[in-house]
């Protein structure tokens, strides 16, 4: 995960709170303090407005206590995680914290270790909630692409989900996108191939709308063997041309098949959908022609295995995308490895019948990590040549050896990338930090963050390019300012603490002792003009 994960910390004992704040502050870890209250009520506000992914609260505390906060959080929050912190003395009464959905608790005093026992555990648990949200949102997006195909079909559709359909094509331009040859004579598609070439349409036509529209990429469903329809959001004559322009050049560049694409249409009522349909593609569906295929050779067997399940196969593409960018994003070159073998051997024992399906969803997934983890561009000539030799693989062996292939040519891509930016992500971030070092909350997490990699593997890099961990080199950054403002200015050393980051003054002198050796009160006398 890239983002950076938020904690408020509710503690009356300010000496404490900030002694946790700092401790956490200098963890090899993705999370940072959002927020600090000293009571319940001060720290039910807090949840509001800063919306924490974690929440750390003493179990007694002046006008809310934490049982009482926790309670309240997880009733208006179920999916902030809620860690309590008790003495000793209170170890009893902080076990209904637990029956109350705390997620754990952390006995005062609390050493570095027991903060990243718990801090793990709750990242592990958002972890556990993300993928299921996840997998909830693919299958609510999977029931409203099959709620919309059946509305094309002239399908009953229950009232609620028209509803919701309605508001998803409001603003949008309907364009129907129809392969006019699935064995066009210079390549050599059979029927089962169909399955795979309809889901690396989908997949190609997706990335050319993301492409020109970005994040507003709108919707792409199969209608029916060979029917695609794409509602976009409304963009000038230009651009749409632009479009469907793009769309039919990769579609023969990448796959060799001829597309026919019907003008962008305005929708403004679901009930536009069938009429336009038929109207406008009446002649598919005279029987004519099928995906260039007779369609009086298609069995209705063979029309519904044509039709691959694209939620599925493309929800798990985008989790499996998902998992190696994390992995490359940490450094963890072993544990992607592992990642790919276990995905190929899964792929290897799948059912026979979608086995083909699968490794092509994987090397899609493979392709999506390169080009946004690794700057990767697009291959026309390499994703043809790979097509072709899946088309043609007749066994399990040929197949695992594609996707070793495919693989072996991700890892190529990533020992490039590595050496590309190893070094001047570094440089990078310490050109950051030295332009931030004065903020009191800059943190590890903040300054991976600006080199796009996880705090572990960007602390290994800093280490491996300087020799030094990222909290010594903020504390000699630090410390080189307080000299040059304890030698130039009269400020005070509470005044130099400060402005160099520090809230406690006697904490700034230990630490500047510990650099310079000497006091900040000897250091300016010897070295001030």
């Amino acid at each position: 995960m890239n983002r950076r994960m938020r904690i408020l910390l509710v503690e009356d004992e300010p000496m404490f709170r900030k002694g946790l704040a700092k401790m956490i502050a200098g963890l090899n870890t993705v999370w940072e303090v959002c927020g600090e209250a000293e009571n319940g009520e001060e720290a039910e506000q807090f949840v509001e407005q800063l919306c924490p992914d974690l929440v750390i609260t003493d179990i007694r505390m002046p006008l809310m206590d934490g049982l009482e906060l926790l309670q309240r959080v997880k009733a208006a929050h179920p999916d902030i995680e809620v860690i309590v912190i008790t003495g000793y003395q209170d170890f009893q009464y902080a076990q209904s914290a637990l029956r109350c959905g705390a997620l754990d608790i952390l006995v005062k005093p609390c050493s570095k270790q027991d903060i990243c026992l718990v801090l793990d555990k709750a990242e592990a648990a958002a972890a556990v909630k993300r993928q299921q949200r996840g997998i909830e949102q693919w299958e609510e997006a999977q029931r409203l692409d099959n709620a919309l195909r059946e509305l094309f079909l002239r399908l009953p559709c229950r009232p609620d989900i028209e509803a919701v359909l309605q508001r998803r094509i409001y603003g949008t331009k309907l364009i129907l996108l129809y392969i006019a040859d699935y064995s066009p004579t210079h390549k050599q598609y059979v029927k089962k191939d169909i399955p795979l070439l309809q889901f690396a349409v989908l997949n190609i036509v997706g990335e050319v709308m993301r492409e020109v529209q970005g994040d507003a990429a709108g919707c792409l469903l199969i209608v029916e063997t060979g029917c695609f329809a794409l509602f976009v959001k409304d963009l000038a004559a230009e651009q749409e041309r632009q479009l469907q322009s793009a769309i039919a050049g990769s579609l023969w560049s990448f796959l060799g098949l001829r597309t026919e694409l019907q003008e962008a249409v305005a929708v403004t009522a679901l009930e536009q959908l069938p009429d336009l349909y038929e109207e406008r593609l009446g002649v598919w569906r005279s029987g004519a022609v099928f995906g260039g295929i007779p369609a009086s050779s298609l069995s209705r067997e063979e029309v519904e295995q044509s039709l691959p399940d694209e939620g599925s196969s493309r929800m798990k593409q985008q989790m499996i995308a998902e998992q190696l960018a994390e992995l490359i994003r940490e450094g963890n070159l072993k544990g992607l490895k592992e990642c790919l073998e276990q995905l190929t051997e899964a792929v290897c024992a799948s059912n026979p019948v979608v086995r083909k399906l699968e490794a092509l969803s994987l090397v899609f997934a493979l392709q999506q990590t390169a080009r946004k983890q690794l700057e990767s561009e697009s291959d026309a000539g390499l994703l043809t040549a790979r097509i072709e030799r899946l088309h043609k693989c007749g066994s399990l062996e040929e197949l695992r050896s594609w996707l070793a292939e495919a693989i072996e040519h991700l890892l190529e891509e990533l020992a490039e990338w590595q050496n590309k930016y190893g070094g001047s992500s570094v440089a990078a971030a310490i050109r950051y930090m030295e332009e931030h070092y004065a903020s009191k909350q800059l943190a590890l997490a903040d300054v991976a963050g600006q080199a796009h990699l996880s705090p572990a593997y960007f602390s290994h890099l800093l280490k491996k390019e300087t020799g030094r961990s990222f909290v010594t080199l903020l504390i000699e950054m630090r410390m080189e300012k307080a000299k040059q403002l304890l030698a130039g200015t009269s400020l005070n050393v509470t005044e130099v603490a400060s402005i160099v980051g520090y809230d406690l003054p006697n904490y700034f002198a230990k630490l500047f002792k510990q650099h310079s050796g000497l006091t900040p009160k000897e250091y300016r006398k010897q070295h001030q003009s």
